[in-house]
């Protein structure tokens, strides 16, 4: 009775199963029936119109309910069917060419659509660029743990091979290979060393000791570079921000131990930033508050600094925002001095009031005013023959950036650079402080001017090592030129003066051929960027 019994559950199941897949088919059918099929062949822009395996073909409308992707075969092919009636995009993709977006596509019923497609091969600057990086690291590291000339050729095989297989896997670029695009030669260097094929690679070549000990090489150049730029943004905060020595100690600290934040800045992105970005990248994208950091003085001129640098207006609000930054900055610096007794904090006062006033009178806080009588001068002089219209227009455009900026922000300048170094405030600090205490005030500027100009020393040098992988003697020839370079710190741009300065005393002699080629580049780069602009100065 048991035995039957299983027997008749064991055929109900089979029934079911039975009339579950007519039912799915007949479905699958009858949807094929109601959608249509589209197909098509990909090949390439050259006259030969070859084939192109692998693309991705996505088919997609515009409200996201349908998406269907389909690959090319080895003849370029595509074909998928069943897909419901209805107005549909077409993108394409694969590695090494150009992506196709948006191709429109109209399916009917029953319809068998034909969409042959063309697709252009890109340009092979990133694969040159990663070619030849590899190449330079299998030559450093065969220099570096001397090794026969068939090994290191066999290494730069494995590891380009790696990652091409890598490449090709995941339907990428170079470019897109981990943060390749933002940190450049090192950031490819810890994505081959990360990922456990191209890892593997260097392993087929390298004892374990050699492999741990690049790996350490690779770590260092990173914390080289974090370093820097730790240093770099403590130097331009304190700058701005009149730091103590413990401020700037446990600035710094704070940055080194935000590295593992993912948007802590490679060294190289600080030349494009200004202080707002900077203190916005420290407050917001590190999480590092200053509010603990600062002494009230500091506080208020933080705040100020903003007001300063987006200055709007009438001339009453602009003169009022101006002043309360110079009266910050001038008590900040202050608060850097010995005690004081109250006869001398009195003067002291005095001078500050005196400076604030002169540093307001100094400033063109009418801009309009400027502008209209620019204007009606230019207009006199095109009535006499003296200018073109075009001339005049190309003027006032030039005025407009001079006076307001990009933002419609007027812009402002500070007479003597810094208004701390202002004659009447130091000569005051002088006569307020004892022989022995301005020596030591006048010690501790030059001191901390030394130490800002040694944080964009090494900016310099790390932005280009990182860039061009130096090795170890190369970086202490790059330093050395460094160390006889010096810039203006109270100027915007005097960490890409410093720079450009590096640029162009290097010599290229000490690089290897794919060093001087990137060199070229981003020196060809950078003075097409901030060139111009230095020069001006």
């Amino acid at each position: 009775m048991q035995r039957r019994k299983t027997h008749y559950y064991a055929f109900i199941l089979s029934v079911v199963a039975c009339i579950c897949a007519f039912i799915a088919t007949s479905f699958a059918e009858n949807n094929a029936a109601n959608g249509g099929t589209l197909r098509g062949m990909i090949t390439d822009t050259t006259p030969e119109q070859n084939p192109i395996e692998g693309v991705e073909v996505k088919i997609y409308d515009r409200n996201g309910e349908h998406d269907f992707v389909v690959k090319t075969d080895a003849n370029g092919e595509y074909k998928k069917v069943g897909i419901p009636a209805g107005r549909y995009l077409m993108s394409t993709s694969k590695r090494g060419y150009g992506d196709r977006t948006g191709k429109p596509v109209t399916i009917v019923d029953g319809g068998d659509h034909l969409v042959p497609l063309k697709m252009t091969k890109k340009g092979n600057v990133a694969d040159r660029w990663s070619a030849g990086l590899i190449q330079h690291i299998a030559k450093s590291i065969g220099n570096r743990y001397n090794l026969e000339a068939p090994v290191v050729e066999a290494l730069h095989r494995s590891i380009l091979e790696a990652l091409e297989a890598v490449l090709e896997q995941n339907n990428q670029d170079v470019s897109e290979f981990v943060r390749t695009g933002q940190e450049g030669s090192l950031g490819l260097i810890d994505g081959l060393l990360s990922h456990p094929d191209c890892k593997a690679a260097f392993a087929r070549h390298l004892t374990e000791k050699e492999l741990q000990d690049y790996i350490a090489f690779t770590k260092k150049l990173r914390h080289q570079d974090q370093q820097a730029a730790a240093q770099y943004i403590t130097a331009w905060i304190d700058q701005e921000l009149i730091l103590t020595e413990d401020q700037r100690k446990n600035l710094e600290q704070s940055l080194l131990d935000a590295t593992a934040n993912e948007v802590f800045p490679v060294s190289i992105s600080l030349l494009e930033i200004d202080i707002l970005e900077a203190l916005q990248l420290v407050n917001e994208g590190l999480k590092i508050s200053l509010d603990g950091l600062l002494t009230q003085a500091q506080y208020y001129l933080l705040q100020g600094i903003a007001g300063k640098k987006m200055a709007k207006g009438n001339k009453v609000e602009v003169e009022l925002q101006l002043r309360t930054f110079a009266i910050a900055k001038l008590r900040a610096h202050a608060d850097l001095l010995d005690p004081l007794d109250k006869k001398a904090s009195r003067r002291l006062a005095l001078a500050i009031d005196g400076v604030v006033q002169q540093y307001i009178d100094a400033q063109d806080t009418d801009p309009e005013a400027t502008y209209r009588e620019t204007a009606a001068k230019l207009a006199l002089a095109v009535e006499s023959g003296g200018i073109t219209q075009k001339q005049v227009d190309e003027r006032l455009n030039t005025l407009k950036q001079e006076l307001w900026g990009k933002n419609g922000a007027i812009r402002w300048s500070e007479p003597w650079g810094d208004i701390t170094r202002h004659p009447l405030f130091q000569k005051t600090i002088e006569d307020v402080l004892s022989e022995e205490a301005f020596a030591q005030y006048t010690a501790h500027q030059a001191e901390k001017e030394n130490s800002h100009q040694q944080a964009l020393r090494n900016l310099a040098v790390t932005s280009l090592g990182t860039q061009l992988i130096l090795d170890d003697t190369q970086r202490k020839q790059l330093t050395a030129i460094a160390a006889e370079l010096t810039v203006d710190l109270l100027k915007t741009d005097a960490s890409r003066d410093l720079f450009y300065q590096l640029l162009q005393r290097t010599d290229r002699e000490m690089l290897s051929p794919w060093q001087r080629e990137i060199f070229a580049f981003m020196q060809a780069g950078f003075e097409r960027q901030f060139g111009e602009q230095i020069e001006k100065r």
